[in-house]
C-alpha cells in the first residue's frame, strides 16, 4: 500500500465516521502536498466543515474542497434575514482617489451594512484616510470597521478614527461593539483588530523573554476583551469582526513561517466561547477564503487582493443561524 492510499483511505474514514459530516462518497486526490476533495454534500456548510477538520487533520498540507451540494441553495434564507457586504485591506494611498467609489456606491441596491476588516489604508496617515472618505461619503447604509496593522504604522491612529467616523459616519470598534437595527433584526457587532500568536501546535507562549510574554500578553487581552463583548450582547445575530485571523485554515496558502504573525487561535477560542454567527477578517493576501471555528461558527477572510474583487456579500438569518455567499 502506498502513502498516497494509505492517506486517501485515512481522509475517507475521517470524512465517513464524523458525526457532522458522514460523507461515504468522496473521490480524494492527492498531489504532492495538496489535498483536493470531490463529490456531494448535502449543504455548503457541510463541504466547508469537510475541508477544516482534513485541514485540522494534514496541517502540512493545502486542503482544497470541490464538494458541491446535491441541491443547490434556492433564495434568501427562510425569515428575516440581513444583507451585508465585507471587505479588508483595501490599502488607499494619496493616489487611491476614486479606486473603490463605484463599487461603494452599488452597495446601497445590494447590502444592508457594510463591514471593512482593517488595513483601510496603506501606512495610517490622515491624509490616506482623508481619500478613503471622499469614496465613501454618501453612502446610505450603516459601515462598522475596525483598523488593520497598516493603519497603526503611522502612530496616526486615533486622527485615522477620527476622520472616518466624522467625515463619513463610520463606526470604527476596538475592543467594543455596536448594535444595529436592519430589516427588524438587532445585529450585534463585536471588533477587535486582534494579533498574532500563531496556532495549536505551533504559536507563541508566556515564557521566556520580557518582549515575548508582552506579545502574547496582547493577545490573551485583545482575545480576553472581545469575548466579553460578544457574551454582552443580546442581539437576534451576533458578528466578530477582526484584521487578524482566527483561525489557520483561511490562511492556508500563505508561508507557513509567517503564520503566527496572521493570527492566533486565542481569538478563535474567546470567539467559541463568547458565540457568534459570523467571523469576518482581513490580513491574509495569499490565503483562502473560508473557514471554519472549532466550534463550528462560519469565517470568512474577506482582504480584496485574495479576493480580486472589491468585496463579498452575505445573507445572515436568525432563523437558520446560516449565511449564504451570493
Amino acid at each position: 500500500m502506498t502513502e498516497d492510499h494509505y492517506l486517501r483511505e485515512k481522509i475517507r474514514q475521517t470524512l465517513a465516521t464524523d458525526p457532522h459530516v458522514g460523507i461515504l462518497n468522496v473521490r480524494v486526490q492527492i498531489d504532492e502536498k495538496r489535498v483536493i476533495l470531490y463529490g456531494e454534500v448535502s449543504s455548503t456548510e457541510k463541504g466547508e466543515y469537510a475541508r477544516t477538520i482534513v485541514q485540522r487533520q494534514m496541517p502540512d498540507y493545502e486542503v482544497i474542497s470541490e464538494l458541491t451540494p446535491a441541491i443547490p441553495p434556492e433564495g434568501p434564507p427562510e425569515g428575516p434575514y440581513v444583507r451585508i457586504a465585507a471587505a479588508g485591506d483595501l490599502h488607499y494611498d494619496a493616489l487611491s482617489q476614486g479606486k473603490l467609489r463605484s463599487h461603494f456606491q452599488k452597495l446601497e441596491k445590494e447590502a444592508d451594512l457594510l463591514l471593512l476588516a482593517g488595513d483601510l489604508t496603506d501606512t495610517g496617515t490622515s491624509e490616506e484616510a482623508a481619500v478613503l472618505v471622499e469614496d465613501l461619503k454618501g453612502l446610505q447604509i450603516p459601515i462598522v470597521a475596525v483598523l488593520g496593522n497598516h493603519d497603526y504604522h503611522c502612530n496616526q491612529v486615533k486622527e485615522v478614527g477620527r476622520i472616518l467616523e466624522e467625515e463619513a459616519g463610520v463606526t470604527v470598534l476596538e475592543g467594543d461593539a455596536t448594535v444595529l437595527r436592519c430589516r427588524d433584526l438587532s445585529i450585534g457587532i463585536a471588533g477587535t483588530k486582534g494579533f498574532g500568536g500563531g496556532f495549536e501546535g505551533a504559536c507563541g507562549t508566556l515564557f521566556g523573554e520580557p518582549e515575548m510574554k508582552a506579545f502574547i500578553a496582547h493577545t490573551e487581552k485583545i482575545s480576553n476583551q472581545l469575548k466579553e463583548t460578544l457574551l454582552s450582547l443580546r442581539t437576534d445575530l451576533k458578528i466578530a469582526l477582526l484584521h487578524y485571523s482566527p483561525i489557520r485554515e483561511t490562511l492556508a496558502g500563505e508561508r507557513a513561517e509567517v503564520f503566527p504573525f496572521l493570527g492566533s487561535y486565542l481569538l478563535g477560542k474567546a470567539i467559541d466561547e463568547g458565540g457568534a454567527d459570523l467571523v469576518v477578517h482581513g490580513h491574509s493576501h495569499h490565503g483562502r477564503e473560508r473557514g471554519m471555528t472549532r466550534g463550528g461558527i462560519p469565517v470568512r477572510n474577506a482582504a480584496i487582493p485574495m479576493l480580486k474583487k472589491a468585496n463579498l456579500f452575505y445573507s445572515l438569518s436568525p432563523v437558520q443561524k446560516r449565511h449564504i455567499l451570493k
